[in-house]
């Protein structure tokens, strides 16, 4: 789709991958809502892009693991730009390490929520702005919706219980969604990488996945025709998908 005059959604846009597909949206003529806890590093880096690109960019403070949040966050989005176009669903937490034996109900509820849920509530009110769309033409879409998910969503092993329980949800709902938008023609597609170098996973270095490897990935999606879009894409190393 032309990108000038669309919008998108970002939640946990202000650091790591969130950050680096902002940028990679912005560099297209996307209007963007970058979504986060932290309103003063919002801020930043809306500052930033509005100064490197001629483009509308929005800094909302969001605690994905609220509904309330997620919701107010897509009608702010619909107020100030008129419409949604994209939604990227990246914010997330981890909980690596943690044995399901040594968990708590606490935990997995705060996994599930700020992981799995916030994609749902996120998901389900930007697809309702979405249908009110019109394509350019027979091929465009109407609305894409990407979810930022982890090998974690496809395999699993000891430690990551928690963490995979949300991410295998987020696969299953990115599939459901996938299916349900064929007819209307709003995409989606879920990005499973590995380990990224990230200031959340704590890892540095070329043998991690760069977060500009993520936002090109984001990107190549985008530029696909309704008819062309994959379910799901794995990402195993920098620069491999």
């Amino acid at each position: 789709m032309p990108w000038n005059g669309k919008t998108a959604i970002i939640t946990g846009a202000n650091s790591g991958i969130g950050k680096a597909i902002a940028g990679a949206f912005a560099a297209v003529g996307l209007q963007l809502v970058i979504a986060g806890r932290r309103q003063e590093k919002n801020e930043e880096v809306a500052r930033d892009l509005e100064k490197r690109y001629e483009t509308g960019v929005l800094p909302f403070v969001c605690d994905v693991s609220r509904e309330e949040e997620c919701v107010d966050l897509v009608e702010k989005t619909a107020s100030v730009f008129g419409r949604v176009d994209v939604m990227v669903n990246n914010a997330g937490m981890g909980a690596m390490g943690t044995r399901i034996a040594d968990s708590d109900t606490e935990l997995f509820d705060k996994v599930m929520r700020t992981n799995l849920y916030s994609a749902y509530w996120c998901s389900r009110e930007a697809w309702k702005w979405m249908e009110r769309n019109e394509p350019e033409d027979a091929d465009a879409l109407r609305g894409a919706i990407l979810n930022i998910a982890s090998v974690c969503g496809v395999d699993a092993w000891a430690g990551t219980g928690l963490y995979a329980a949300s991410k295998h949800g987020m696969m299953g709902l990115t599939r459901a969604l996938a299916d349900e938008g064929v007819q209307p023609r709003i995409r989606a597609a879920a990005i499973c990488p590995a380990m990224v170098a990230t200031a959340m996973t704590g890892v540095a270095g070329s043998d991690y996945i760069d977060p500009a490897d993520i936002a090109t990935t984001t990107r190549y999606l985008l530029d696909l025709k309704a008819a062309a879009w994959p379910t799901e894409i794995i990402v195993n190393r920098r620069g491999a998908a």
